[in-house]
């Protein structure tokens, strides 16, 4: 396992049908029990389809609930003093992330700045299926498939989306003059 993933983009990726994508191209995927409770047992209470969508994934293994250490507790505890305003959730899948070396799949502008002062490794959605591209366990096809589509659901700037689907396009031109 080398991926974590936050509360927004686990939702995100749900609701875009972009979670067999995401399992393809990591493999399980760490979950903490405060994301899961947020995600699908709390969802599931108010009737939102993307909670049956992640507990089916969980359940088929796309997705490997991770117990918070003692540790992981208390870096966030301090993680809550330093950046108010964040949730516990977010405290804990950082120190979680933190602790046990993972990148972090996340979204917020505002917790990736937090992510970079705490030296947490992390992902943006938008990303990764360029990332699927690079290491060939997406096609170019589905990458920019993927791209458009999260670039839609996140409301992300059309120019950034464009530029991650050029570069998909040049790995896909280039692949294809090396065969």
């Amino acid at each position: 396992m080398r991926l974590l993933i936050n509360s927004s983009p686990l939702i995100v990726l749900a609701r875009v049908h972009a979670l067999a994508a995401l399992h393809t191209v990591y493999g399980s995927i760490g979950l903490i029990e405060a994301v899961y409770d947020e995600v699908v047992t709390q969802s599931q209470e108010r009737g939102f389809a993307d909670a049956t969508v992640v507990a089916q994934a969980v359940e088929d293994g796309w997705f490997s609930q991770l117990p918070l250490t003692e540790a992981a507790q208390r870096v966030a505890v301090t993680l809550m003093k330093k950046a108010s305003g964040m949730s516990r959730t977010d405290a804990e899948t950082r120190a979680c992330a933190r602790s046990r070396q993972l990148t972090l799949l996340m979204e917020d502008r505002r917790a990736r700045n937090v992510a970079r002062v705490e030296h947490i490794a992390y992902l943006t959605i938008q990303v990764f299926p360029l990332y699927g591209v690079l290491e060939r366990t997406l096609s170019a096809q589905q990458g920019d498939a993927l791209l458009t589509r999260i670039g839609r659901a996140m409301g992300t700037d059309l120019a950034v989306v464009e530029a991650l689907r050029a570069a998909v396009r040049e790995i896909a031109r280039s692949r294809r003059k090396e065969s």
